[in-house]
């Protein structure tokens, strides 16, 4: 049989996909019936290709050489992170299984593949009835909180299995996680503080001085956005089961959530989300990619969709994990890379959109990235293409896995689940005209087999076992169902997006000897102009490194400065602080213990989960009426600034009443004890008179270590504000 006819997949300056081969950056990869064969700068290597899927595994046919390679070899990397307890660990190189990980490959198109493999590793990842966090900055939970994207697998496995009671299991877990997140997140607004899902080194995103305290106290876009869709799945499976008190209330909590994500993350003046909003008060207008992807495909973005996919800023070879880059950072990980499993939530964003063009763009950019390294890699350098010039990578990523199968399933074939029916919305660009057949593809007590015939978004012909039909078929639906679906193609061919290019920001500035009369920072190469903020609003712009401060009648200010050139900026600075004289004072700890039995020595208190180091009372202060910032001097050397799961965690007591909870994360690297930092602060209204200040251990306290839980304190500081 002659081989169909080579076609043009995609092609820019850089690289090009046909339907049989990619060349880029001195490499080309070529599929030759059932090997894959790698030229790379002279030196060939071959790879046997899976001539099929594992036995269970939905089989797809089509004309497209290279996507049946992608595909099979998706389902063969899926069989074999497998451990021998059935789990699905997070890659080749990576040992464990992951929450986020693993919910988020089960969402992409996982679970409608492997949905016991995916229930199993979502399992085992509760512990006591709730979610576990991954390991994070500063300890993990509470300074990340993502972890109830294990809701989005949830969702996935029951959408694909109909098993109801994996659904009561799962509306009982989400709710104590939730509940756990509600007594020891603050409540004050419809934001949930934590750091951004996924881009878990601090170093590659954030400002050079951020801590892991003050990451704690940010609100990040993407993982407001994932809480957002954590609630609405919640309200739906508990709808379901017909619990609809608690199912009004979760609505609730989501539509106040979205219509706060929307306020806070949507720039007017850029058109487009932010990545976080820090206590300062101020939005870092980064893009980011995951989060605007996720917006988009569960309806948070609303009337903002359309406009936040074509400001999505690529490179390339794809669509960075943010944008602009961080300028100071050159080593790539999340900072200028490419993650596939974030290129797969992309696609799907573009197809929701019905954006063709959109959508075989990162279509192109993972089947060219699995071809020239015969593997569905975790990552990629945004500015190369090459998946060796990053910090760390491993072959078979789970995610990235998923970010294929999803492809397919949720994006060329738009596979939807809308209520109680399956949905075909198609999303084949003309360069992927033909024919495509997916069969064995298990949902409910449905066995489906779908062609799929044409281009384009539009359903012209729709066949159900033969008969003419809609395509949508009922969920409770039992037995083999044979769909054939034909696309007629639009009258104009969409015009190609022409995305923004990801760049470089601008380094931080930083300061040089500020006084409270005049802030001086040091010049930052290409900047254009200066912004200078104070208590996080726009004070002045300037052209030059200083600028002068009027007198103020508060008795605390906080300056930072961000250095811009048209649309590119930089982090912002470190804060400048100026109090009045008096306005900050310090407590010493005074006494340790259940009852305050223990007297403090050398000036530092050492606390632990320990009966007799459960409360620390400080010395006690008389104060004026006013508004007043709370922080503690301390240090948690238990673990390391990235890594671990031992953040420390303390009620704090004022007159002995409870007001909040305190965030004690690693503030340095595992065993330096001697190195000391501020907490997050607290902001605070007192009355005049005398306060008494505690800290106290309690069931609340409990981390996600439930073991490892401590840390040493030196003093409590109040500054007045107002």
């Amino acid at each position: 049989m002659t081989p169909p006819e080579e076609k043009l997949l995609f092609e820019n300056a850089l690289w090009r996909l046909t339907t049989r081969r990619t060349c880029r950056n001195g490499t080309e990869a070529a599929v030759e019936g059932s090997t894959l064969r790698i030229s790379r700068n002279g030196v060939v290597r071959e790879q046997e290709l899976p001539r099929g899927v594992p036995a269970g595994f939905p089989r797809y046919v089509g004309d497209i050489p290279v996507l049946v390679a992608a595909y099979n070899s998706a389902a063969q990397e899926l069989t074999s992170i497998r451990t021998e307890e059935g789990l699905l660990r997070a890659g080749a190189a990576w040992q464990g299984v992951w929450t986020r990980d693993t919910a988020y490959a089960a969402a992409l198109g996982g679970a409608l593949a492997a949905p016991e493999d995916f229930r199993r590793s979502l399992m085992s990842r509760v512990r006591d009835g709730v979610i576990m966090q991954d390991t994070g900055t500063g300890g993990g939970w509470p300074v990340s909180t993502d972890r109830v994207s294990w809701a989005l697998g949830a969702w996935a496995v029951y959408r694909a299995t109909g098993d109801r009671e994996w659904l009561e299991q799962c509306a009982d877990i989400i709710t104590a996680t939730l509940e756990q997140d509600a007594r020891v997140l603050p409540q004050d607004t419809p934001l949930q503080p934590g750091e951004t899902s996924f881009i878990d080194w601090r170093e590659q995103s954030y400002p050079d001085w951020a801590t892991p305290a003050l990451i704690g106290s940010c609100y990040a876009f993407g993982t407001n956005v994932v809480h957002a869709v954590c609630r609405r799945l919640h309200m739906r499976m508990l709808r379901l089961l017909g619990r609809h008190a608690e199912a009004d209330r979760r609505e609730e909590e989501y539509d106040t959530l979205a219509e706060a994500i929307n306020k806070t993350f949507w720039s007017r003046a850029n058109q487009q989300y932010g990545i976080l909003f820090t206590p300062h008060g101020y939005l870092d207008e980064r893009t980011d990619s995951l989060a605007n992807a996720l917006a988009v495909r569960y309806g948070i973005a609303g009337e903002h969709s359309e406009r936040a996919m074509q400001s999505l800023p690529r490179s390339a070879y794809g669509t960075p994990v943010f944008s602009p880059y961080k300028a100071g950072q050159q080593a790539a990980y999340h900072n200028r890379a490419i993650w596939p499993f974030v290129e797969g939530w992309v696609l799907q964003a573009h197809a929701e959109l019905r954006d063709c063009a959109g959508f075989a763009f990162s279509l192109a950019s993972l089947l060219s990235a699995f071809l020239v390294n015969g593997s569905h890699k975790e990552n990629f350098n945004a500015e190369s293409g090459e998946s060796d010039e990053t910090i760390q990578n491993s072959d078979s990523q789970l995610w990235s896995i998923c970010g294929m199968l999803g492809a397919v399933y949720h994006g060329l074939f738009g596979l939807q689940f809308e209520g109680n029916n399956l949905v075909f919305n198609p999303c084949v660009p003309k360069e992927y005209a033909g024919s495509h057949w997916i069969t064995g593809l298990h949902i409910g007590g449905m066995t489906l087999s779908v062609h799929l015939k044409g281009y384009g978004t539009e359903i012209c012909s729709v066949l159900v076992n033969g008969k003419p039909g809609l395509p949508t078929i009922p969920l409770d639906t039992e037995g083999h169902v044979q769909i054939e679906l034909e696309l007629i193609p639009a009258d104009e061919e969409q015009p190609a997006t022409h995305f923004p290019l990801a760049v470089n920001d601008l380094p931080e500035p930083q300061w040089d000897n500020p006084t409270e009369k005049e802030l001086r920072w040091l010049p930052v190469p290409g900047a254009a102009s200066y912004c200078v903020y104070r208590n996080g609003k726009a004070y002045a712009t300037v052209l030059d490194c200083h600028c002068a401060v009027s007198r103020s009648e508060l008795y605390f200010n906080s300056f930072c400065v961000q250095a811009v050139n048209g649309n590119t900026a930089s982090c912002l600075s470190r804060p400048f602080e100026c109090s009045a004289p008096g306005a900050t004072r310090c407590l010493r700890p005074h006494r340790i213990g259940q009852e305050a039995e223990y007297a403090v020595e050398k000036g530092q208190a050492w606390l632990d989960t320990r009966p007799c180091t459960s409360r620390l009372d400080f010395e006690p202060a008389t104060l004026a009426a006013g508004t007043y910032r709370l922080r503690l001097l301390y240090c948690n050397a238990s673990d390391s600034l990235r890594d671990g799961d031992s953040c420390a965690l303390r009620e704090l007591l004022i007159d002995d009443e409870y007001a909040g909870m305190i965030l004690l994360p690693h503030n340095t690297e595992a065993g330096n004890w001697d190195d000391y930092t501020l907490s997050a602060s607290r902001v605070l209204e007192l009355p005049g008179g005398q306060h008494c200040f505690s800290l106290r251990y309690s069931d609340r306290c409990i981390n996600s270590n439930g073991r490892l839980n401590q840390c040493m304190i030196r003093h409590l500081e109040l500054t007045r504000l107002l």
